[in-house]
């Protein structure tokens, strides 16, 4: 066992040393895909020649000579590694899986295909036990060419397909764990964790991917959110199309509002972007929201200002109208589109339609006065303060001094379904005549 551990020893080191020599030099551009794939292929080998070590440990029980529990328990502390990895490593080793074990020690597949495979051989119930290495030959043939999250996809449908009442079992055990947990912080920030079962995983993900697609800048940069914000910003869209729903449970008989209350003289002072000493609005549970983002609020959302005077009795409750209603919306979308900002390509029924003169302050909600914007843009016109124009049917933007020291207007030339309408007029050929004697 000494020579065995000393050869491995040998040839480790002389591999480390091997490739010690090889990066001291810098690699040429040109190669470092070949020589990155070559590693690749290296480092799977390796995983191979692992794998047979630790069948040979299974074999030899060398876990219950330790004290550990099994093979698995003994490699992680032995590794360092999570008790997951460890037992795929170590049902790689102990699976009579032939052509998947060839593959990776040939370095086209990965441990991550490998585990996949066993796993799926695992679970194929005894009626298919005479179609394992059919199973087996086609899984390592995609497991050359595809990613192990594609190859789980493939192998979960051959276990169903063999196993149709475990599979139904799993997704009735999956739709038991679902659960559901938000908190309110102290801050008035909500933490969401969640665990769906894949069918409401899957509606959750075809609805949240459109709304939380990047947005590059009119200039051509790129969207400085990160995934994480937009995903949050999807889900604020997703949360503002469920409360204008027309389905959407009300409470009371009346449809689902919040109220934010906020005094009238600091709501009128917050137009002046220098102004301090302003107290912000509150939500009906007290948490408290700048008199800022009240009045982007009070644009078009499911939310409903509730304006005080000095003595705290209520001036205004908002007003329907403030909201455009289905006319003027249809009005707003044939003219601007989805999101008339310059370069924003949101997905439709996802904007709100903003008072270019706020509404507090006398703007009034009519064609010439609102813009739709997506709420990503929507926030940003609101608290980056972009001035909008109507000018010659097309909303333009200009941006403050901060962004844009030029203060150059901006207008998206792509484009909206009004002018798309008014170029198939000009395509298609005019109705003739119909001539009588025909």
């Amino acid at each position: 066992m000494s020579s065995m551990t000393l050869t491995f020893a040998d040839a480790v080191a002389t591999a480390r040393a091997a490739l010690a020599e090889a990066v001291a030099s810098p690699t040429p551009a040109h190669e470092l895909r070949h020589a990155i794939s070559e590693l690749e292929s290296l480092a799977r080998h390796v995983y191979s020649v692992q794998a047979q070590l630790i069948r040979q440990a299974d074999h030899d029980d060398l876990a219950r000579t330790t004290g550990a529990r099994n093979t698995a328990t003994w490699l992680q502390d032995a590794l360092n590694i999570n008790p997951g990895q460890a037992r795929g490593r170590v049902e790689i080793a102990t699976a009579d899986t032939g052509l998947a074990k060839q593959a990776l020690a040939d370095g086209a597949i990965g441990v991550e295909h490998a585990q996949v495979i066993t796993t799926c051989l695992r679970k194929l119930p005894r009626s298919a036990s005479g179609e394992a290495v059919r199973v087996e030959t086609v899984l390592t043939e995609q497991a050359r060419r595809c990613r192990p999250w594609d190859l789980r996809q493939l192998a979960e449908g051959i276990n169903a397909g063999f196993d149709r009442q475990t599979a139904l079992a799993d997704e009735r055990a999956q739709h038991e764990s679902r659960e559901l947990h938000y908190v309110t912080s102290g801050d008035g920030t909500v933490q969401i964790k969640a665990r769906l079962d894949k069918e409401t995983g899957q509606k959750f993900i075809a609805a949240l991917r459109p709304l939380s697609k990047p947005c590059p800048a009119h200039d051509g940069r790129p969207d400085p959110r990160t995934p994480g914000q937009r995903h949050a910003d999807g889900l604020a869209t997703l949360v503002d199309l469920a409360l204008g729903a027309e389905g959407m449970p009300g409470v009371g008989g009346q449809r689902v509002q919040i109220q934010v209350a906020v005094d009238y003289d600091d709501l009128m002072r917050s137009l002046d972007p220098d102004a301090i000493g302003i107290a912000p609005g509150t939500f009906g549970n007290g948490v408290p929201i700048s008199t800022d983002n009240v009045r982007r609020l009070a644009c078009d959302a499911g939310i409903l200002p509730v304006v005080l005077g000095g003595d705290g009795a209520a001036l205004d409750y908002g007003r329907e109208q403030r909201t455009a209603p289905p006319q003027l919306r249809a009005a707003l979308y044939r003219r601007d589109g989805v999101c008339a900002f310059p370069g924003c390509e949101h997905p439709p029924g996802t904007s709100q339609a903003h008072h270019i003169v706020e509404w507090f302050h006398g703007g009034e909600t009519s064609l010439t006065n609102m813009v739709m914007l997506c709420a990503h843009h929507h926030r940003i016109v609101h608290s980056d303060r972009w001035t909008i124009a109507i000018t010659d049917g097309r909303a333009v933007f200009t941006p403050p001094r901060r962004i844009d020291p030029t203060r150059t207007p901006r207008v998206d030339d792509a484009p909206r379904p009004g002018a798309h309408r008014q170029l198939i007029k000009e395509v298609i050929p005019r109705q003739r005549t119909a001539r009588l004697d025909d």
